[in-house]
């Protein structure tokens, strides 16, 4: 049998707010829109800046407990709930706050409920503008919770914590063996700008597969326009399915067919391309792995293709983690991407280590990415686990 439900503004008290450019004299901690990780559901980066130069939106103080739910974008679920270390810090106004009272309303509890799909699929369905989705403080107010007794919701908020921490170590493991690897990769190759193995350098175009295939970029103009994806077929790779620790990230969002394949064969990829973004966040790059399955690269990548004597991923991990500082990548006066060109990678000049230590390394990042994946099977299993017990929670049931 589920709770009565009721709205949140009847369990919530308002939070006092301030105006650092007329209060305040020094610095203040602030807590923007980008401070909260939407996928650990924490506040990880705050900005401390001169109250003379604060924005108009860093108006809310919050406190221990509060729980802040972004208003923009609800559908991305930026929500957090405030750590001791945070209390007293300013919050835009871009987040809901949401201040239990004690004698009605257990924070952690509350926290658990606007990280369900039910409260985010409720804001996504009463907020407003379509390029930039929001909903108001007035609208999350209004909407409900399930509201059992204090001290059942105290007991659901321990379940639900245990559970939770479980889902954040196995987490927490993934993100290591990422900071392994690059760890690896330093102890085995040292700091590329540094050169302490005194490796001789080399410039990318010597290792090309030949001068045709050794560089290609995506399909520009007509080539392939937007009315000719489709929503199945063979894939087409875009900056997307690149992420920023340099691996390969599926599902695809676009497709083509097989008659216009035949005509983009060219563009192509095969197991062991390297892909790289030259729009957006330029130089982001992947080995690519496709287990023989047809796609290709869209206007926004670039193609690159080794011979045998580079292995694509120890140029992909060097360009990775070195953050583009090897072979003039950046290009800006201040070290930020400016654009990205075939005539640019040929150039691109890096300490080139032995073949046989090359598969060493490649060696070691299969390991790591075998158990990498059996650990993220296993996340796939916490996560589920952790779905249903959140809908038993709150109906009641658990």
């Amino acid at each position: 049998m589920g709770f009565s439900e009721v709205p949140l503004g009847e369990l919530v008290r308002k939070c006092a707010t301030w105006s650092p450019k007329v209060s305040g004299s020094e610095k203040f901690d602030y807590i923007d829109l980008s401070s909260v990780d939407k996928g650990k559901k924490e506040v990880t980066a705050i900005e401390q800046l001169l109250c003379s130069e604060a924005p108009s939106r860093a108006r809310q103080l919050v406190k221990e407990n509060d729980v802040l739910v972004a208003t923009v974008r609800p559908n991305l679920n930026g929500v957090a709930i405030v750590g001791k270390e945070h209390d007293g810090m300013t919050a835009s106004t871009g987040y809901c706050v949401l201040r239990p009272i004690p004698e009605k309303l257990n924070p952690r509890f509350l926290f658990h409920w606007v990280k369900t799909g039910i409260f985010v699929k409720r804001m996504v369905n009463v907020a407003s503008g379509a390029n930039y989705p929001a909903v108001s403080d007035a609208k999350v107010k209004a909407s409900t919770i399930p509201f059992p007794p204090l001290v059942e919701q105290e007991r659901i908020a321990a379940i639900l914590d245990q559970a939770d921490t479980l889902r954040g170590n196995r987490r927490e493991a993934v993100e290591q063996l990422d900071t392994l690897l690059k760890s690896t990769f330093f102890d085995m190759f040292g700091d590329p700008i540094t050169n302490p193995h005194n490796f001789p350098m080399r410039t990318l175009s010597e290792f090309y597969i030949n001068k045709k295939e050794g560089t290609k970029c995506g399909p520009f103009g007509s080539a392939l326009k937007k009315g000719e994806l489709v929503t199945s077929g063979i894939p087409v790779w875009n900056m997307d399915n690149i992420d920023s620790t340099g691996r390969m990230v599926l599902p695809f969002r676009m497709w083509i067919t097989d008659d216009k394949f035949q005509k983009l064969e060219s563009y192509s990829v095969v197991n062991g391309d390297v892909l790289i973004s030259r729009a957006g966040t330029v130089g982001k790059m992947c080995v690519a792995a496709m287990g023989g399955e047809r796609s290709i690269i869209s206007t926004n990548l670039i193609r690159v293709r080794f011979g045998a004597d580079l292995l694509p991923i120890y140029f992909v991990s060097l360009m990775t983690y070195c953050k583009g500082r090897v072979g003039r990548l950046k290009t800006g006066p201040d070290g930020a991407f400016t654009h990205m060109s075939t005539g640019v990678l040929d150039k691109i000049k890096f300490p080139y280590p032995s073949i046989d230590l090359q598969y060493r390394f490649a060696a070691i990042v299969e390991s790591a990415e075998q158990q990498k994946a059996l650990m993220c099977a296993h996340l796939a299993e916490l996560d589920a686990l952790f779905a249903s017990l959140q809908h038993r929670a709150f109906n009641g049931e658990l």
